[in-house]
């Protein structure tokens, strides 16, 4: 049995099945059988049984453990600022100090719905992690089951299935072989329940993560305050106006030269 949340080793284990099913269907669909979801073409039953390949739970998993620890690490930080509220107003007073405690106490709020969000996220993204693997492992798991109800038979229907899709053999042998056992069976078994899990599994996968982004987005934005300059009424020093241009003391002096070389 493949590690917990290992998808690419859980997957693996139902190749065998898949591969009898897909096996099967191709027989079938040799000798007439159509169904838009299994026979459009060859690789279809693969396609379908694939739509979780390259999903990484133990990455998610990873994320999981992050998201917890960081909203551990912002809800310490939270304690030590609201400790530092009570300093601070014992520290103090006046209307100042009443103030600055204000301001630090809206921080303080705004922390504690970071840290609020963050751990929800990471119990959010656990669900996730959880619905996920069941999903992958449910169907798995039936995958595996369907074709084990065809177990004692599956020698012969796997060499029936082979002569009718390569000619090698006895081929009407055969073919009756393939339209009176196999064709029922991927006409119920398979058309029923083994797609109605594919489906059911590729649907269920979309929508736990549709149900996490969409949650995650509803979130709130935190917002800190900045204070103001030096509290409340403070008003900048207006800057100095530029000095005037030396233009007027150099025409004085000019005009002092010229009259001296007139006298």
């Amino acid at each position: 049995m493949a590690d917990r949340l290992n998808v690419a080793a859980r997957l693996a284990e139902g190749l065998p099945a898949v591969e009898h099913t897909e096996r099967y269907v191709r027989a079938c669909h040799a000798l007439g059988y159509q169904h838009p979801d299994l026979t459009a073409h060859p690789s279809q039953v693969r396609d379908w049984y694939d739509t979780e390949e390259g999903l990484d739970l133990r990455a998610l998993d990873r994320d999981c453990a992050e998201l917890r620890a960081a909203g551990d690490a912002v809800f310490d930080a939270l304690r030590m600022q609201r400790a530092q509220v009570a300093e601070l107003s014992a520290a103090w007073t006046g209307p100042g100090g009443d103030a600055a405690v204000r301001f630090v106490e809206r921080h303080c709020d705004a922390a504690s719905a970071v840290a609020t969000e963050l751990r929800a996220a990471a119990q959010r993204c656990e669900s996730l992690r959880d619905n996920l693997w069941y999903l992958v492992d449910s169907k798995v798991a039936t995958a595996i089951a369907v074709d084990d109800r065809a177990q004692a038979l599956r020698p012969a229907w796997l060499a029936a299935a082979a002569t009718v899709t390569t000619g090698a053999g006895d081929r009407p042998a055969a073919e009756g072989v393939v339209r009176e056992q196999v064709m029922p069976y991927v006409d119920n078994e398979i058309r029923d329940d083994w797609l109605t899990t594919m489906r059911s599994t590729r649907d269920g996968v979309a929508t736990s993560y549709d149900m996490v982004t969409e949650r995650m987005a509803a979130a709130p934005a935190a917002r800190f305050e900045a204070p103001g300059e030096l509290g409340p009424g403070y008003q900048p020093l207006r800057p100095a106006p530029p000095a005037s241009p030396p233009a007027a003391v150099a025409g004085r002096h000019a005009g002092g030269r010229s009259g001296r070389r007139n006298r």
